[in-house]
């Protein structure tokens, strides 16, 4: 993994649009977030205070990109405008029947330029906030780091839906895809996103938006980035979300078909499994992504020689192998029932393991900030999944899935997922920087079999 560091310790000269598409898409992603969960099917939020909260993010990261970034007010323009292109997505939504090719043309030709120049103005309006505290043009943002990150936390929010669907039993709410009840993916209404349908069809248009968003990345990242591997990484994390939208689509049909009734399909229980198992683990190597483009991986640090490195690097991966089963364990257990006491099992193995891990990462490496840091998170996390993973047992009765499962069952069992797929990415994490940060000590070296303090 050291072959893909490089030796530049600051963001290259030649200012691309990275930290623009990071902003946008953060913001993006923030706006969806908002509104996803003031639409989720109970609240009680009014619609005229949803638009005031979606405006008021596009002037927010409008003025992010004003007071990070060196482009002044015309930062937040362009982040707006981005972030106006990424809502393309959902602008179709929320228009009335558009089933005719001449309604969703007439709706296109009008409503789409007017939202990216309103989405454009309020990032200027920000831009020109934000610019006041950054007089000096100074750039706080690295494109590589801040745009794969933020596609990694997009893909969060993406795992978060996808498990509240599993969770209220909605997987099967659409009949139909890519369609959604006949109507184009992006032209399903707005308004008739209610119950099942809701969650089913949202997760669909943000898995559009991660998918959009590691294109974008690959491209970028192509383009601007110099390590031939870390491309060809890039290129894979693509592979996969197309993978992981064919396989989610799949789940409903069974097969592929133009078909658009019930009768037709042959919805998969064991595809969703996989669908479910693939979304945990590409989070995962996304963060792995982000990790490898960010600032302190590209510096010329040279690895120290650590005479726990063998020990570090075994326990480090035997327990992303052990998430992975647990992973897997967990996926079948949500969707089928049945294997409750061998998840069970696998929970405390994987708890002693992480724990061992977390406190090795912390007690072990007090000159490495980045690896202690990695194990008191890899702690923390650990901790809450366990509790989270009680309540789960708790919630559900100690039973497979429900039936009929309400709001509170599935916002607790979707907690323990996502978690868990936090906590699969901060042992990825550990493991890429134990292999970055250390090297086994120089053969024969005394001190070294000794036990030489890190980093000496």
């Amino acid at each position: 993994m050291n072959r893909m560091s490089d030796s530049t310790t600051t963001p290259p000269q030649r200012r691309d649009a990275g930290d623009l598409l990071a902003v946008g898409l953060a913001t993006t992603t923030l706006m969806w977030t908002v509104g996803y969960l003031c639409r989720i099917p109970g609240t009680l939020v009014p619609a005229p205070m949803v638009l005031v909260l979606l405006l008021t993010l596009l002037v927010a990261g409008g003025a992010w990109a004003g007071a990070r970034t060196s482009r002044g007010p015309w930062g937040g323009l362009g982040a707006g405008l981005i972030a106006g292109l990424f809502n393309l997505l959902i602008l179709g939504s929320l228009g009335h029947d558009l089933t005719t090719d001449q309604r969703i043309i007439d709706f296109s030709m009008v409503w789409a330029p007017i939202s990216i120049v309103l989405c454009g103005a309020l990032g200027l309006l920000g831009g020109l906030l934000g610019s006041r505290f950054n007089s000096d043009r100074r750039q706080s943002i690295d494109g590589r780091a801040a745009l794969t990150l933020t596609t990694a936390l997009a893909t969060l929010v993406l795992v978060m839906a996808g498990g509240m669907v599993t969770g209220l039993n909605a997987g099967l709410s659409v009949p139909d895809w890519p369609d959604t009840f006949q109507y184009g993916m992006f032209f399903f209404p707005l308004s008739h996103m209610t119950g099942g349908v809701f969650f089913e069809h949202t997760h669909r248009l943000l898995g559009t938006l991660v998918g959009l968003a590691v294109l974008v990345q690959t491209i970028y990242l192509w383009r601007h980035e110099p390590r031939r591997r870390v491309k060809w990484f890039a290129v894979c994390t693509l592979v996969m979300v197309i993978v992981q939208g064919i396989l989610g689509g799949l789940r409903v049909t069974g097969h592929f078909t133009a078909a658009q009734v019930r009768s037709a399909m042959d919805p998969s229980t064991r595809l969703a499994i996989i669908h479910g198992i693939l979304g945990q683990i590409f989070f995962a190597t996304l963060v792995a992504l982000a990790a490898i483009c960010s600032p302190s991986w590209r510096r010329n640090t040279p690895a120290q020689p650590t005479a726990a490195f063998f020990t570090d690097r075994v326990l480090a991966w035997t327990l992303v192998a052990a998430l992975l089963v647990q992973l897997t364990l967990g996926s079948i257990l949500r969707h089928v029932g049945v294997i409750l006491t061998i998840h069970i099992t696998g929970a405390v193995v994987v708890l002693l393991l992480a724990l061992f891990c977390g406190a090795r990462a912390w007690g072990l490496h007090p000159d490495s900030s980045i690896l202690s840091r990695l194990g008191v998170w890899l702690l923390i996390v650990v901790t809450l999944q366990v509790l989270l993973g009680v309540g789960a047992v708790i919630a559900i009765g100690g039973q497979g899935p429900l039936r009929h499962p309400d709001f509170f069952q599935a916002m607790v069992t979707t907690a323990h997922q996502v978690t868990g797929a936090i906590l699969l990415a901060i042992a990825v994490l550990l493991t890429l920087w134990t292999l970055r940060l250390e090297c086994p000590p120089p053969v024969g070296d005394n001190d070294g079999a000794a036990g030489m303090p890190l980093n000496a």
